[in-house]
């Protein structure tokens, strides 16, 4: 009943305006004397896509938009449409992003540098932290570098307009400032910025810090904001209500859930309060979609566009007739920009080597067209090394006038050192499951620009410490020298085909000084010297199998390492070679000197934009050596022979082929995991030396890995030949 009465009321205002503005038509005065409309969206994530329908219907039925008022994405759909774009180009361009990729706010595998995808591969847990005074986080678990870059191209034309009222359609936005507790509305400054503060969910991405103020998003304190559209100077404030579906009293929630739903009903009070001041309210009826439901924007555009033909009694009084429509249109075009060639970069905020690297890397892309895309691409690149975060661009002149792109970021929010830490389930023998905790801490810039020291940590079933120091020769940051210092004492349970028949402890202490070059982002070689103290003793079990031994090893290296896969974790696409070649000069209870060589590959080939095969191989030899002591290779309880159990098959030679078929089941909502993958896949081998080995030891497999914000969680099962069979598990490790 109130809402017909609210219509009722809204109706007859909308009448006496546009009476109002008739006799003033036929008494002289121009057009612009009709009723400034003021838009104003809602805020309310994958939800906000529907206002992309009610801009369509607008359009189309000539309504004419003289300033809009957004939050969150209202706010980004709002600044898109304010900016000149058409509806068509608004959709557009929210369908070309890839959601996943932008809330998960990633930089693409393939883009990382070579020992950020080291890190990436052998520490995956998504949570990091600096070491200051210390343990530091971002403010939020994804630092929103992705938003940034894609709002900084929706801004750029207009990266010189200070007043939002010069743009196509005048526009503001909503942020909190967490520093007054107070709503702060955006009608200046950068226009990237003030979208990117008010899409800044706390908790969840890293607020927007100015000299003065602290900015997260706007939801928190007016998520439908009337208010700031009637004091822009709207004569008929139009507000686009996005409804959610209420909650049940017998629904079950999480601690999460909890929270999450306090912030529901805190920004439910403030939307209550600007739908009572809205002269006409389009409600949205979205109880079947939730804020992540990204992949639905057909659905969601179309709901917009029905909700807005369902008040057409209502908003075709404010329709106006063609000569006016197209005189609107012709006023709104004149106020659009376009793109200027820049002739130089500057760059601002950051220290002077970062910015002279940032200079190196854009050079290339002066005095042609911007590619925006292919910059959010350098950029994201630049800042996945993690010497400097909140990068964003735009336009700028020097004092002859001359065109240029102005960069600007922040110091890394977590330091110097990073934290990335690691929890390891082995469940590959679900008897005898092992766990381990640890810790990757890398210094960067140390000594010089592009040094690091990496410090590895575990504890637990396996202790292992690991220090390296890393450091580029040039500027170009391609040789580099890396000497180290490792210690490791981890279990080595021997395996036949009936169970465990051994328990050992292998431990080793020694240091390692290498040599090499990295090849762009993909590859890396390095030549060096290994020197170590083994000691190999039995715990449980037959103290024949290997004798204790205790002794030095040392061996001359050479190791090349390829990586071009799309994602350590689950991959889709892309090609793999690790190979090394070794001379040891001393290993215990090795008679003599004896080389060493191995080599595996894996790459895995699209079939379809969900599914992909795969096909690897490896081999390795100690040549025409047999060196004695505990053999250099293991086949089974890994990824080659799962149906066999850890170290079953150890071997002086062995080969293996490899080939199978992953799927993309769905995903895990991007701000706490990523993809789900079904695979399926079959291998054969051979080992030489082993005694009671099948003739080919062979066996098929399948299962799921789930990538969570934890690390990756891998199920699965296998049946080999000769009676193996296996189920197995593990977390925080990658699979293939």
């Amino acid at each position: 009943m109130m809402r017909l009465w609210k219509a009722v009321v809204s109706g007859f205002a909308i009448g006496s305006l546009l009476a109002v503005s008739t006799q003033a038509q036929s008494d002289g005065p121009p057009a612009h004397t009709r009723p400034k409309i003021g838009l104003v969206l809602n805020g309310g994530g994958a939800l906000g896509l529907a206002h992309i329908g009610v801009l369509r219907w607008l359009e189309e039925h000539h309504i004419p938009v003289d300033m809009v008022a957004g939050t969150s994405m209202g706010g980004l759909v709002g600044g898109v449409y304010a900016t000149g774009n058409s509806p068509a180009q608004v959709r557009q361009l929210v369908e070309g992003i890839d959601w996943d990729q932008m809330l998960s706010d990633g930089t693409p595998y393939r883009d990382l540098s070579y020992r950020r995808k080291e890190d990436a591969a052998n520490y995956p847990m998504a949570l990091q932290f600096g070491i200051k005074k210390g343990l530091v986080s971002q403010g939020g678990y994804k630092a929103g570098q992705q938003v940034q870059l894609l709002l900084d191209k929706i801004a750029l034309p207009y990266s010189n307009v200070q007043n939002f009222n010069d743009l196509p359609i005048p526009f503001a936005c909503v942020a909190t400032d967490l520093v007054s507790g107070l709503p702060h509305v955006f009608h200046s400054g950068s226009l990237g910025m003030a979208l990117r503060a008010t899409m800044s969910l706390p908790g969840v991405f890293a607020p927007v810090r100015t000299k003065d103020a602290i900015y997260a998003d706007g939801g928190l304190v007016d998520n439908l904001p009337v208010d700031v559209a009637k004091e822009m100077g709207a004569d008929v404030t139009l507000a686009i209500y996005l409804e959610t579906a209420p909650i049940k009293p017998t629904e079950q929630m999480s601690a999460v859930g909890v929270l999450g739903r306090g912030i529901s009903v805190m920004i439910a009070a403030n939307e209550l309060r600007s739908m009572q001041q809205a002269d006409v309210l389009v409600s949205i009826p979205l109880q079947d979609f939730t804020t992540l439901d990204y992949s639905k924007s057909n659905d969601l555009i179309q709901k917009g566009y029905d909700a807005a033909q369902s008040k057409a009694t209502i908003l075709e009084k404010l329709s106006v007739d063609d000569a006016t429509w197209q005189q609107y249109l012709a006023q709104r075009a004149k106020r659009m920009r376009t793109l200027p060639i820049p002739q130089f970069v500057e760059v601002t905020g950051i220290s002077p080597h970062d910015t002279e690297q940032i200079k190196k890397q854009l050079a290339p892309t002066l005095q042609k067209p911007i590619d925006s895309d292919e910059l959010a691409r350098q950029l994201t690149t630049f800042a996945s090394d993690q010497r400097v975060s909140n990068l964003d661009y735009g336009l700028t002149t020097n004092l002859s006038g001359v065109p240029g792109l102005v960069v600007a970021g922040q110091p890394e929010t977590f330091g110097r050192n990073i934290l990335r830490p690691l929890i390891v389930v082995n469940g590959w023998d679900y008897k005898n499951v092992t766990l381990s905790v640890g810790a990757r801490l890398t210094t960067l810039d140390l000594g010089r620009y592009g040094a690091e020291w990496r410090n590895d940590i575990l504890l637990g079933s396996e202790y292992q410490l690991f220090s390296e120091y890393f450091r580029p020769l040039s500027s170009s940051r391609k040789w580099f020298v890396a000497p180290s210092f490792f210690g490791d004492n981890a279990p080595l349970n021997l395996y036949s085909s009936d169970g465990l028949i051994a328990e050992y402890r292998n431990r080793i202490v020694g240091g390692r000084g290498d040599a090499g070059y990295l090849f762009g982002r993909s590859a890396e070689l390095r030549v060096g010297y290994e020197a170590g103290i083994q000691r190999l003793y039995p715990n449980v079990g037959d103290p024949t199998l290997y004798p204790r031994v205790d002794g030095r090893v040392g061996d001359t290296h050479v190791r090349f390492n390829f990586d071009h896969i799309d994602n350590p974790i689950t991959p889709m696409s892309g090609f793999r070679l690790q190979a090394r070649s070794e001379w040891w000069d001393a290993k215990p209870d090795s008679g003599e000197a004896f080389p060493l060589a191995e080599l595996s590959m894996l790459g895995f080939k699209p079939l379809t934009p969900r599914s992909s095969v795969y096909l690897g191989a490896a081999g390795g030899s100690t040549l025409w050596q047999n060196p004695g002591g505990l053999p250099p290779f293991s086949l089974g309880g890994s990824f080659r022979l799962p149906a066999y159990n850890t170290n079953e098959l150890l071997t002086n030679q062995y080969f293996v082929f490899q080939g199978g078929y992953v799927r993309k089941l769905g995903a895990l909502s991007p701000l706490v995991g990523g993809k789900v993958l079904f695979f399926a896949g079959a291998d054969i081998s051979k080992a030489y030396y082993v005694e009671n080995a099948s003739h080919l030891p062979s066996d098929g497999s399948a299962g799921i890995i789930i990538n969570t914000l934890l690390g990756p969680i891998v199920l699965g099962g296998a049946i080999g030949d000769a009676g193996h069979y296996k189920f197995y598990f593990e977390i925080g490790r990658a699979y293939f």
